[in-house]
């Protein structure tokens, strides 16, 4: 039923990929077959497990939106809508599922019901809050929900193609009973990687329906979640792809969560408000298998010399308090503050520099291109360091710290 349902969903994109995401929670916790009440149970359970992402923030709902919504949550449920996205996502999947147990929806007939017509696709069944019916030439608008701006508008404009420019051919207005808002909403939650300076980050995983039953549950529980949820409790942000997958390593190697490789490539989504449209600023790949495996041996050899009474933390002032930090997370915070900043003295960008050579080192696999970025960054260092050149104070502290002896042979 699964299977055969995702397979009549006419498009690819971001919709596809978060309706598998939320699909796959069934495909674990139930059958691809599921029975209506292993169906509620299943999507009850993801919530749950859920939970901390179901209460993080979100951005309010536009005011198109929000009249939409709560019209057909009024004919649905006789509920008006909230006033951000996690909660509506969250009203949806708990109201949905009592409509299953109370037999008022039958998920097989939902599942099996897609129509394509010229205007609109409609995802599920005609329910008018009595009683469903498969879409007809006549299905009413408000008996069911348009997708949310901030998972529809991406898929047809992107920065790259140009300001309202679509990039996905035609615009077709995609309209979704309960159930299939719910598997939405699931996805949403499940790849939602923090709601960061204005900016959503979701993270998906292309084709993962290819893994469905048996191998869908590592993959998610020990590959996806693991990572977004770094990503949100880091409020790791991108300035750029190599800082970005550093910060996200060092977040995970500091919580010894270790992601299947399997789990990669990950895509991320970077979906910002332009004006009045939810843009789509960037679509990245995402491999930290290499990064997790260097970073996580550099923790462990870092707290052994720390337990054997050599101190290897640097602090850094963040707001009114010192934080003590690693050596290497130090300097990827300075390179972070280099780009915003731009170029100053003689140092300048020497972090950055480094951080993406060793970022371009370890994801080679080749041990003497590392052993080069080492000792390219103590040379400058140095040169730095003992000269006359101009650079910040807190830069000269974290390439002391960095260059210290016992510290180079753990880079190494």
């Amino acid at each position: 039923m699964l299977i055969d349902a995702l397979a009549k969903y006419p498009y690819e994109g971001l919709t596809r990929e978060l309706l598998s995401l939320g699909m796959s929670w069934v495909a674990m916790n139930a059958d691809l077959n599921p029975e209506p009440e292993e169906l509620a149970d299943a999507l009850e359970g993801a919530l749950r497990s859920l939970e901390n992402k179901v209460k993080a923030h979100t951005s309010k709902m536009g005011r198109n939106d929000r009249q939409s919504f709560d019209k057909v949550l009024r004919v649905w449920f006789n509920r008006s809508a909230p006033e951000t996205y996690s909660e509506l996502f969250e009203l949806v999947i708990k109201e949905t599922v009592e409509l299953i147990r109370e037999g008022r929806l039958d998920p097989r007939e939902s599942l099996t019901a897609i129509r394509v017509e010229k205007n609109g696709t409609y995802l599920g069944v005609d329910y008018d809050g009595e009683t469903s019916k498969p879409p007809g030439k006549k299905a009413k608008a408000d008996h069911y929900a348009i997708l949310p701006a901030i998972i529809k508008q991406p898929e047809y404009y992107e920065r790259q193609s140009g300001f309202l420019t679509p990039t996905t051919g035609g615009k077709v207005q995609i309209r979704l009973d309960p159930l299939w808002f719910s598997l939405v909403a699931l996805g949403f939650f499940t790849g939602f990687a923090g709601f960061i300076g204005g900016r959503y980050y979701l993270m998906t995983k292309p084709g993962i329906e290819g893994l469905w039953p048996y191998e869908v549950e590592d993959v998610i529980t020990r590959g996806l979640l693991p990572l977004t949820e770094a990503g949100g409790r880091g409020r790791v942000s991108l300035s750029t792809e190599e800082l970005y997958e550093m910060k996200l390593a060092m977040k995970l190697a500091e919580e010894n969560r270790k992601p299947p490789d399997g789990v990669y490539p990950v895509t991320l989504h970077l979906i910002s408000l332009e004006g009045q449209v939810y843009t789509e600023l960037k679509t990245l790949q995402l491999d930290l298998s290499g990064l997790s495996r260097y970073l996580e041996a550099y923790v462990k050899r870092i707290n052994a010399l720390n337990t054997g009474g050599v101190r290897m933390t640097v602090e850094l002032k963040e707001g009114e308090a010192k934080i003590p930090k690693y050596p290497l997370w130090a300097l990827v915070d300075i390179a972070e503050k280099e780009l915003g900043r731009g170029i100053s003295g003689d140092g300048e960008m020497l972090a950055y520099i480094f951080v993406k050579d060793l970022y371009r080192a370890v994801n080679s696999g080749r041990k003497e291109l590392i052993e080069d970025s080492v000792f390219r960054l103590f040379r400058q260092g140095r040169a730095l360091l003992e000269g006359s050149g101009r650079a910040s104070g807190e830069l000269r502290k974290v390439l002391k710290a960095v260059m210290w002896q016992d510290h180079l042979g753990v880079l190494l």
